[in-house]
């Protein structure tokens, strides 16, 4: 059995809370993968091409690794690949959990955290419910163009109270369980989850590690951090979330439903009308870098005060390196084309250099770029994981072995 199919072997066993024991040697090599939605089996392919894996099916007991965030949702109910996206996203949440904290840091995503937030007051009956409304508007929509599109969401959303939009729940967040929320609320009562960590890079640069990026926005909201600091920005995004958590927590382990409030940092979708909308998340685990003058750009809803889900390149804090996932390279190149140096096809791609230097300068550049310390760089790492072809394709970001820290609140 290669190492790949014991890990996977490995994960289909584990519940939550199982632990494997600490590994005692040093840091050989410290390691971080862009979001992990995708099969179970690719994920621990990507692991073993890369030399991550024991033959065990643990990690390597010499090697660190750092989740990004959004472990659910690859794929939709069209492509057919629901039945194992609902199963596959708790196992290697729970593989990762199962790993020493100093050996494994798992970010939350927004896919992760809508199980607990938007998701977390309603079942599998009434999820599948609203997706069948939703598919039944869609359709209606896709015979009748013409149709009332505000009519036709007022009655999803007095058919479905308490859900967000026929989009999330059909596409996004399709492939929702309560298994899934109750995997993540451990994660989180736990401390295994987080929104921060902090490593360097192999040319000794301090990092910032979070799902979508912290911009002025988030620092503003924060207080008086410095941004100059990631250990710093990591410590106050641990106390917002362990402040969010602890407020929800005696009612998740009484059995109880509670939605964890991360605002005004991240805001989630909304699950009741807003004059005739049900606005979708938005803020830090949402939002990702755009030019606001491209093409086609919507700024209705890109720039919605409360949930933003674009950023201006120029927002990110100068200074501050940071490690992000959320946005393939795809995206990228259509919301920064105008940045992109050189010009570059829409393929795909996991290690790419967003940086602003001091003069406001803005350059999107494939791989990973030394960029002066007064700039802003955003290392750009998810590798549309479910959409690559091939398992050794798939690109790691190689950091400095053993500078891996989560220490903070939680």
């Amino acid at each position: 059995m290669t190492p790949a199919a014991r890990a996977e072997a490995l994960a289909r066993e584990l519940v939550d809370g199982d632990r494997f024991p600490e590994p005692g040697q040093p840091w050989r090599r410290t390691v971080a993968i862009g979001d992990p939605q995708g099969r179970a089996s690719k994920f621990f392919a990507v692991l073993e091409a890369r030399g991550l894996l024991g033959d065990d099916g643990r990690l390597g007991a010499d090697v660190q690794l750092v989740s990004i965030g959004d472990h659910f949702d690859f794929g939709t109910r069209a492509e057919g690949t629901l039945d194992d996206a609902q199963v596959d996203g708790p196992r290697v949440l729970r593989w990762l959990c199962a790993h020493a904290p100093a050996q494994v840091a798992i970010l939350c995503g927004n896919h992760d955290l809508a199980r607990v937030d938007e998701l977390a007051l309603i079942d599998d009956a009434q999820f599948a419910a609203a997706a069948q409304v939703a598919d039944e508007l869609g359709q209606r929509h896709h015979h009748q163009p013409t149709i009332d599109r505000a009519a036709a969401l007022r009655e999803y959303a007095a058919r479905c109270p308490g859900l967000p939009g026929p989009g999330l729940v059909h596409r996004d967040l399709s492939a929702f369980t309560v298994a899934q929320r109750a995997a993540v609320q451990h994660a989180l009562v736990t401390g295994r989850m987080r929104l921060a960590a902090t490593a360097r890079l192999p040319s000794a640069r301090p990092l910032l590690l979070t799902h979508a990026g912290v911009t002025t926005r988030e620092l503003g909201f924060l207080g008086a951090v410095d941004p100059s600091s990631p250990a710093a920005v990591r410590d106050a995004l641990a106390a917002h979330l362990a402040g969010a958590v602890a407020a929800v927590a005696p009612t998740w382990q009484g059995g109880g439903r509670a939605r964890l409030r991360l605002e005004p940092l991240h805001v989630g979708a909304a699950t009741e009308l807003v004059e005739d909308a049900l606005p979708e998340g938005g803020g830090m685990l949402y939002h990702r870098p755009a030019d606001p003058d491209r093409p086609g750009a919507d700024r209705r809803w890109e720039r919605e005060q409360a949930r933003p889900r674009r950023y201006h390149p120029r927002t990110l804090p100068r200074g501050l390196a940071q490690v992000a996932g959320h946005t393939g390279h795809p995206k990228c190149v259509v919301e920064l084309t105008r940045w992109c140096d050189p010009p570059m096809p829409e393929s795909l791609s996991g290690r790419r250099t967003l940086g602003v230097d001091a003069d406001g300068t803005i350059r999107y550049q494939l791989g990973i770029h030394d960029l002066a310390p007064t700039s802003a760089a955003l290392y750009l790492i998810d590798p549309s994981l479910h959409r690559a072809p091939d398992p050794t394709a798939v690109e790691v970001l190689e950091l400095a072995p053993g500078s891996l820290t989560t220490d903070g609140p939680t």
